[in-house]
């Protein structure tokens, strides 16, 4: 019941609380987190007419505010999709008049590959704020632990918050794990996609760094027009709040899952292979496997799309 708009532990709360009427201020589940949830969900209300209780909404009340608040978080997401495109309309047409341009151009087109690998460091040394990246597969060599960019004491004593989000091709290869926690280690964040359109570098609202073919190969653009580093940080923000931790305990509650199976599931929703998931968890194929098979009993789930779907329906991805 009332799955997709209530955690089953909320959800159960609820209809208990329909079935059986209201409860005392003083009942242990008033403060519980299903509670918490119901209270920001609009299910539940206090009431202080007589002796103080918590009140359930009524159904069709709660149900429809819950459905309303729904469609609106999917109305915004819309509306910051289609600005998002808007605004890289912009860049490629501002790509395409900018002809190699230099000095202090908003966009300046840069051939030289030693110029365009310093400026992803001078960028990540200039940041106040933030410094954001777009991962992909394509390499000149295979990362490895050594690879990892550290910022100087300088930096990381300024608070500049780092984050990457990796396309999912880029850490299904052997020694991944290590390259992820050498980048934990370091001070990023970082989260997985199944899939990115291209590289990227972005130093707060100032600067950013997108290469002109899908491997760099042939090219970046240095950007500093405010107009589309803005656009280029929204589709960042767009990207990573779809994408899963790759690294750290899950980060929403997932009722009657161990945390392994919660990580794996938070994998598994990326596409990774066994062996990847394997790979980063430090556990054998077998046992990934296994856990595979106990998300899908827990999720009722005849495959492994199905539980993707099913657990996202029910608020534990995405």
């Amino acid at each position: 019941m009332l799955e997709g708009l209530l955690t089953p532990g909320a959800g159960a709360l609820y209809d208990t609380m329909v079935r059986t009427g209201p409860l005392a201020l003083d009942d242990p589940r008033a403060e519980s987190p299903e509670m918490r949830e119901l209270f920001d969900r609009g299910f539940v209300r206090r009431d202080y007419r007589e002796d103080p209780v918590i009140a359930p909404m009524e159904p069709v009340r709660a149900v429809d505010h819950a459905i309303l608040g729904a469609q609106q978080q999917l109305l915004e997401q819309q509306r910051q999709i289609v600005a998002a495109r808007q605004q890289l309309d912009v860049l490629q047409a501002v790509y395409r008049a900018a002809n190699g341009a230099g000095g202090d151009s908003a966009v300046e087109v840069l051939t030289d590959p030693r110029r365009i690998g310093s400026l992803s460091l001078e960028l990540c040394l200039s940041a106040r704020e933030e410094f954001l990246t777009f991962t992909t597969h394509h390499f000149k060599r295979k990362p490895d632990a050594g690879t990892v960019m550290r910022l100087p004491e300088a930096v990381t004593e300024r608070g500049v918050a780092l984050r990457n989000v990796y396309e999912r091709a880029a850490l299904e290869f052997e020694g991944a794990k290590e390259v992820v926690d050498a980048s934990v280690k370091a001070g990023w964040t970082m989260r997985v996609a199944s899939e990115l359109p291209m590289k990227m570098v972005i130093a707060d609202r100032h600067s950013a760094l997108v290469p002109l073919d899908p491997s760099g190969m042939e090219g970046a653009l240095f950007i500093r027009s405010p107009t589309i580093v803005a656009a280029l940080r929204m589709l960042f923000e767009l990207v990573w709040s779809q994408a899963v931790a790759v690294h750290g305990p899950a980060s929403r509650p997932r009722h009657g899952l161990t945390p392994t199976q919660a990580k794996v599931l938070d994998l598994l929703a990326t596409g990774m292979t066994d062996g990847a998931i394997a790979r980063h968890l430090d556990v054998s194929e077998r046992t990934v496997r296994r856990h595979v098979q106990g998300l899908l009993e827990a999720l009722q789930a005849d495959n492994r799309v199905a539980a993707v779907f099913a657990a996202t329906r029910l608020g534990w991805l995405g």
